[in-house]
């Protein structure tokens, strides 16, 4: 039996409305599951984050670098970070909402391909722990800058740049390189300078306290 011009117009109205509310529903339903989501994918990261700053109890994304960190050439600091890229750059909080410095995911280039690091620095400027969250170097050689033994060297510290030492590292700024691994050394050495530079030139608020 065909069905008459207007009972054809009526069921694509109904069906037209049906789908509008399911599409105003779903919008209404993420509009308010949106924030915890978020919130819960932050508390994640942080989670993950907190090995290298232990004080941090909140993250905050920083816009602002990030969006400077995708325009700017590492390389303009100094020509021995020209791989070297910012990935991610989030604000670090106390327990009283203040900041307290900031954790830098950061890429550079390694013997075998990329090394992905994450460093926490803090507003005094000094080096609040790293950890290689990603590499491709070789077992026994390269990857051992994935040592405990190897990243403490940077912890505590405050200097400018770190320097790669070959003979035996006496100053607070030498990191003794891996036996066999000068490029995986350097690979690391440098993405942790890209950094400092990066936060030194940009965020304002390194070398002394910041509240926001």
């Amino acid at each position: 039996m065909k069905k008459n011009k207007s009972t054809i117009i009526r069921d694509a109205i109904a069906l037209f409305v049906i789908s509008l509310g399911s599409i105003l529903a779903l919008s209404f339903v993420y509009e308010i599951t949106k924030a915890p989501i978020l919130q819960q994918e932050m508390n994640k990261k942080l989670e993950a984050y907190q090995v290298v700053y232990q004080d941090a109890v909140n993250l905050k994304e920083d816009t602002e670098l990030n969006e400077q960190a995708a325009t700017v050439s590492m390389s303009s600091f100094d020509a021995s970070f020209g791989t070297a890229k910012i990935d991610e750059v989030n604000q670090a909080y106390d327990d009283e909402d203040n900041l307290i410095g900031y954790i830098v995911k950061v890429s550079n280039r390694g013997y075998s391909g990329v090394i992905t690091m994450v460093l926490g620095y803090s507003v005094e400027g000094e080096v609040q722990g790293l950890e290689i969250i990603a590499i491709n170097d070789t077992a026994g050689l390269g990857d051992r800058v994935t040592e405990a033994d190897f990243r403490n060297q940077f912890v505590n510290k405050t200097v400018d740049k770190f320097i790669t030492s070959k003979t035996g590292a006496t100053a607070d700024n030498e990191i003794n390189a891996i036996t066999g691994a000068t490029i995986s050394t350097d690979g690391v050495v440098n993405g942790v300078n890209a950094a400092i530079a990066f936060l030194n030139e940009y965020s304002g608020n390194i070398g002394g306290g910041a509240n926001e």
